[in-house]
């Protein structure tokens, strides 16, 4: 049975998103933002007191983590919602009845990591940190200062509750690589934003900025998951150490 959830079923919903990569994302959401805000719900499918599925609709954007082959309901329900951008493994997209318009590759850490000499970003980096992601990585932000604005917002919420963090290296006072957590929970993050100046790539800059990162993380017993943007990024993870966890399906409304 579908239900609105609230404030009672927070711990429930982070031990069933426990381990997940999207889980982290939606526990991180419900940790930040609680479940009595206009641009942020959250139903849960419940059976026998126990929970099977949750739906997240942040925006106008839905992610959805769910066990069991028989998802007719929950199909029914995110149609009824309506979506900009709906995103699932590519298992549970399937078994929604949807076909994905873009799958990407999801990985897990699983190799050693060492400290190097990225720093952490306070709030008078976001700016930079912002533009060098817009610049460096196609499809990423927006450059518009709306969207800076937006990303500031949530970025800075999520900070003031420990659910995020950023890190960069600084040359000649110029942020020149970058990665943030786009969402941490209890035992598990999801590191985002990794970038680097193109001007000055091949010195291991994003290598030296992640693994300080993935190290911080790691000392505090957290697994580390991460989306590959693309067929370089995938190369990228790899050679650090990550392995290929899941498809992560996205489907356009």
């Amino acid at each position: 049975m579908l239900k609105l959830a609230t404030e009672t079923d927070l711990d429930a919903i982070l031990r069933f998103c426990d381990g997940d990569l999207l889980g982290t994302r939606i526990g991180c959401y419900c940790s930040a933002y609680g479940f009595d805000r206009d641009f942020l719900n959250v139903w849960v499918d419940c059976s026998d007191d126990s929970i099977s599925a949750v739906i997240v609709k942040f925006y106008d954007s839905i992610t959805v983590i769910a066990d069991g082959d028989d998802l007719s309901e929950i199909s029914e329900f995110i149609s009824m919602l309506g979506f900009c951008n709906l995103e699932a493994t590519l298992e549970t997209c399937r078994k929604l009845s949807y076909e994905p318009d873009e799958i990407k590759k999801s990985y897990i850490f699983s190799g050693e990591a060492e400290s190097s000499d990225a720093q952490d970003l306070s709030e008078e980096h976001y700016k930079a940190l912002y533009k060098l992601v817009s610049e460096n990585i196609p499809g990423s932000f927006s450059d518009d200062n709306e969207s800076y604005l937006a990303f500031l917002s949530d970025f800075t919420f999520k900070k003031r509750r420990n659910l995020t963090r950023a890190k960069g290296i600084i040359l000649d006072g110029k942020l020149v690589s970058s990665v943030i957590t786009a969402a941490e929970v209890p035992g598990n993050a999801l590191i985002s934003a990794v970038a680097s100046d193109k001007e000055i790539r091949g010195k291991g800059l994003g290598r030296r900025t992640v693994m300080t990162m993935v190290s911080e993380l790691l000392k505090e017993n957290k697994k580390v998951y991460v989306i590959a943007l693309n067929e370089s990024a995938e190369g990228f993870y790899e050679h650090l150490g990550f392995e290929f966890c899941e498809n992560i399906a996205i489907k356009r409304g």
